[in-house]
């Protein structure tokens, strides 16, 4: 019932999806941002995918992190069931295409992560030839280094090997230090193609654009949707993800959060920010088929700073 009525009142080039993220951060006013792009939004709800990776934990493995993050996100989405619930719809929307066939869904993931090497067909095989990081390097492809990002803080002109080496160190959480680097090396990179997979097939589905606030996460959909770009709303989700991305990147909340939060929704509503945006970049000829080639910081500017002075009541 509930995905009956999603792909009746959901698809549209202006129905965003705020996903690739453990939770919003209403408090940080995260939600106004977001509220710029487009006219539909939903909040993609992790709360239920935690409960399934506590279920598939080793017993005894210390669970108190995952706990943690829980409550921190549970107390998220109350505030914006509390404050903005007519304005942000709260579902967990991966989920709901995952748990259809998750076999499936990660045997896609397996695929698209030994597409990483060469002569490696299966995790097996992975698994059998690599162990060290200069075995992974050595099977690798030559654009492994483009290819993979381990980390938001992942530095692209540092050489691969050191990559990895600082991305053990930064992210011990996901990692083991008593297995091997093939065994780390496949924990940091197949979470961020799931992610990513689940993210591109679910707005497929849904007919919606992802809001995404992070590199990493805008990095593998950017690079897992390249190969089906015969599909055309994977033509757009791809070039409006990445200006709500800019967007995000160069918004200044203070200036959002300058009015109530009442005030702030009326008033986006009459000067109807994402439409403005949108019709700047087609006057200067900037589509979904040539974006790349454009930098579009400053007319991001131009158009936020013309919605801060019509949200101070400097301009009409």
């Amino acid at each position: 019932m509930v995905k009956l009525y999603l792909k009746n009142w959901l698809p549209g080039k202006n129905s965003y999806v705020f996903t690739a993220a453990t939770f919003m951060d209403f408090d940080d006013n995260e939600h106004l941002p977001f509220l710029l792009m487009g006219n539909k939004h939903i909040l993609d709800d992790p709360l239920s995918k935690y409960s399934l990776i506590r279920s598939e934990m080793s017993k005894g493995k210390d669970a108190e992190f995952l706990y943690k993050q829980i409550s921190v996100t549970a107390e998220d989405n109350l505030k914006v069931l509390e404050n903005i619930h007519n304005e942000i719809l709260i579902l967990p929307l991966r989920l709901l295409n995952q748990s259809n066939d998750q076999k499936a869904f990660e045997k896609v993931g397996e695929q698209v992560f030994v597409s990483l090497f060469n002569n490696i067909y299966s995790l097996n095989e992975y698994f059998e030839k690599c162990n060290s990081i200069d075995d992974i390097i050595h099977f690798a492809r030559d654009d492994i280094g483009r290819l993979v990002m381990f980390s938001e803080d992942d530095d692209v002109m540092l050489d691969f090997k050191e990559r990895f080496r600082i991305a053990l160190i930064d992210t011990k959480y996901m990692v083991d230090p008593n297995r091997s680097d093939s065994y780390n090396f496949f924990m940091l990179v197949f979470g961020f193609i799931q992610q990513a997979l689940g993210i591109i097939v679910s707005c497929m589905e849904y007919e919606c654009i992802p809001y995404i606030r992070y590199p990493v996460s805008l990095h593998y959909i950017s690079m897992m949707s390249q190969s089906i770009l015969d599909i055309e709303h994977v033509v757009m989700l791809r070039f409006r993800m990445s200006v709500g991305f800019v967007v995000y990147k160069l918004c200044d909340k203070s200036k959002l959060a300058s009015v109530c939060l009442e005030d702030f929704l009326e008033k986006n509503k009459i000067y109807n920010f994402n439409d403005k945006l949108f019709n700047a970049l087609t006057n200067y000829k900037i589509n979904e088929k040539n974006f790349f080639k454009h930098k579009i910081t400053q007319l991001v500017i131009d158009e936020l700073d013309a919605f801060y002075n019509f949200l101070s009541g400097e301009i009409n």
